[in-house]
């Protein structure tokens, strides 16, 4: 476990299990905790948390001819068209390996590098598009001081925007409520930008998070190597994570700040507050049954959505064709339902049954 003082930038706790093994220092496989810079490298090439990603199954080319790679979710399911926002704060696998295809993996190889990752010692493509997904093994102090990147107040690595976009997703308990639930070890009475990570085989699990003050990163594993009994980034290093957090920013701050919600990171310059489609991430028209707000570019909100057509029997939904298989009728598919958004799903070009759409 270690503690960053986000504003001195120095390390405030460095705890190890008392071995001749310095465990903060010692490389693994973070998993999932390695997600955020995905979405971070593709803010900066002109992505945003409105966007919508497929999470639908999939395959993508790999370096070795003919061979496909077919990722799946945590709980094996799919969502259809996701957020970016509802993809990076669900963790969800699918659509972090969508993303990465679409921006290249050296591009996120060289955003972990340019964060202080130095235990990346392979090309991109050894890695491939599992490094999105946490295979390449990084040091705990590391990632804590490359996660501390999107709190401290100037960055060389991330533009403003980014390091905004980011922290509020990671703080968003809305956002994550779909997979996470609420009332956990993830939930704090302040905001907190935290993500997760479990590697293969549950060898290795961690959590890595972050206020304006502190950056906290636990990694719960064994040393030898051999795997934990079923142990996740949730369970097993979430809850450390947890008490760690509390102890810090009430060293940090002199008092636990209750109830405090203020946001990590003002709304920086360029943004103005859009909204939009909860499903195709598209300006909001006058028939879509739910809607979210977004601080997004001025240049972003130039499309209105598509999907949704206002009929006498209701909302007619209209996927594009990358969500036909999904949204086939007699397929089961679910989508997140979040407490700022009312999701209703028709299937494609199928239209529901004769009542009114529900209220936004």
């Amino acid at each position: 476990m270690v503690v960053r003082d986000n504003r001195t930038q120095e390390w405030r706790a460095w705890v190890t299990d008392g071995s001749d093994i310095d465990g903060a220092m010692t490389p693994r496989q973070p998993g999932s905790a390695l997600k955020p810079f995905t979405y971070a490298a593709a803010f900066e090439r002109g992505w945003h948390p409105g966007r919508v990603l497929a999470d639908v199954p999939s395959t993508f080319p790999t370096a070795e001819p003919g061979i496909l790679y077919s990722p799946r979710n945590y709980d094996g399911r799919f969502r259809g068209p996701l957020r970016a926002r509802l993809a990076l704060a669900g963790s969800e696998n699918v659509p972090a390996v969508a993303l990465a295809s679409d921006i290249g993996v050296p591009a996120v190889a060289d955003t972990l590098r340019a964060a202080g990752l130095t235990t990346l010692g392979q090309t991109a493509a050894h890695y491939g598009l599992g490094l999105t997904l946490g295979n390449a093994e990084v040091r705990l102090d590391e990632l804590a001081r490359a996660y501390s990147l999107f709190a401290e107040k100037t960055s060389e690595v991330f533009s403003d925007r980014t390091r905004y976009w980011i922290t509020h997703i990671l703080s968003d308990p809305e956002a994550r409520r779909y997979v996470f639930g609420e009332g956990g070890s993830l939930d704090f009475p302040f905001a907190v930008a935290v993500k997760t990570g479990t590697s293969q085989a549950y060898h290795d699990n961690w959590t890595i998070g972050y206020t304006r003050d502190v950056t906290v990163g636990v990694w719960v594993g064994n040393l030898d190597r051999t795997p934990l009994r079923f142990s996740t980034g949730v369970t097993g290093a979430g809850p450390i994570f947890h008490d760690v957090m509390l102890a810090a920013v009430e060293y940090a701050r002199g008092a636990l700040p209750l109830f405090d919600q203020t946001p990590i990171r003002d709304v920086p310059g360029g943004l103005r507050e859009i909204t939009l489609c909860a499903e195709s991430g598209l300006v909001a028209g006058s028939a879509c049954p739910a809607r979210i707000r977004e601080h997004l570019p001025h240049d972003a909100g130039d499309r209105t959505c598509t999907w949704h057509h206002a009929t006498d029997r209701g909302v007619l939904t209209v996927y594009p064709e990358e969500y036909r298989s999904w949204a086939a009728p007699g397929t089961q598919h679910l989508a997140p339902r979040t407490a700022h958004s009312t999701e209703h799903r028709a299937p494609f070009l199928r239209l529901p049954p004769l009542h009114p759409a529900r209220p936004i």
